[in-house]
């Protein structure tokens, strides 16, 4: 009741009360008051919306530079990046849609989110043409001792949200486990029920025998594949 009557004085449907008090649970109608723009937490709800409801509650002290406006609005277009697929965004991605929602300094909001726990900054390596290639420990690379200096391997700032950063680093590890995974059967068994095959099948059993993982795409006609795969594995006697 607390949180419906919160919502009606900012001007917002009370029926988003169930799922505010979702979202922030208990203490929910206080987060709100000290916190308007955290009406965005809620699906649906866009920035301008969250900014009426702002003006309507704090009036006045209400601005477009408030600190907690920039973090809101940093964790919506996370989320809302999320929703499109993509589970981090690069930096200067992240600061020119910032910008687009009319926040003056995006490079202190996304700081002020990072610093709040809200997201996670990550360093993604970059393979660029013509890079030098990482040295071996030890390695000096260079008889000469002009090798000394490091030559750091440029990188891409990504930022996510801090639950869909540790499910992806938990797939990734997984999908890695399972790559490195020592198989029981052997290669010259799945070339064996490749031979019974034919067409993308058989190619796609070449693959198997000699990868851990494999990752087969296609349209319609590429669904009858992995399916004539498993029955001529399981006739060879192979695990499947």
């Amino acid at each position: 009741e607390a949180v419906r009557r919160v919502l009606t004085e900012g001007g917002a449907p009370d029926a988003l009360a169930p799922q505010i008090a979702a979202v922030l649970g208990e203490g929910a109608d206080g987060a709100l008051r000290e916190d308007p723009w955290q009406l965005l937490r809620v699906a649906g709800v866009r920035p301008e919306q969250a900014d009426g409801f702002a003006r309507a509650l704090l009036g006045a002290a209400c601005g477009p530079d408030d600190e907690r406006r920039g973090r809101a609005v940093t964790v919506w277009l996370l989320e809302q990046a999320a929703v499109a697929g993509h589970t981090a965004l690069e930096l200067p991605a992240l600061v020119a849609a910032l910008g687009r929602q009319g926040v003056p300094d995006p490079d202190a909001a996304v700081q002020g989110t990072l610093a709040e726990g809200e997201a996670l900054v990550f360093q993604d390596a970059l393979d660029e043409p013509g890079a030098p290639a990482p040295e071996a420990p030890g390695d000096t690379g260079d008889d000469t001792g002009d090798g000394d200096e490091e030559q750091e391997r440029p990188v891409r700032v990504l930022v996510g949200l801090e639950r869909y950063a540790l499910a992806e680093e938990s797939l990734a590890d997984g999908l890695a486990r399972l790559v490195n995974s020592p198989s029981g059967e052997t290669g010259q068994a799945w070339e064996a029920a490749a031979a019974g095959l034919s067409g993308g099948a058989a190619e796609l059993a070449r693959a198997v025998a000699g990868h851990g993982l494999v990752l087969h795409t296609g349209g319609e006609a590429a669904r009858a594949e992995p399916a004539a795969l498993l029955g001529a594995a399981r006739a060879a006697g192979l695990r499947a």
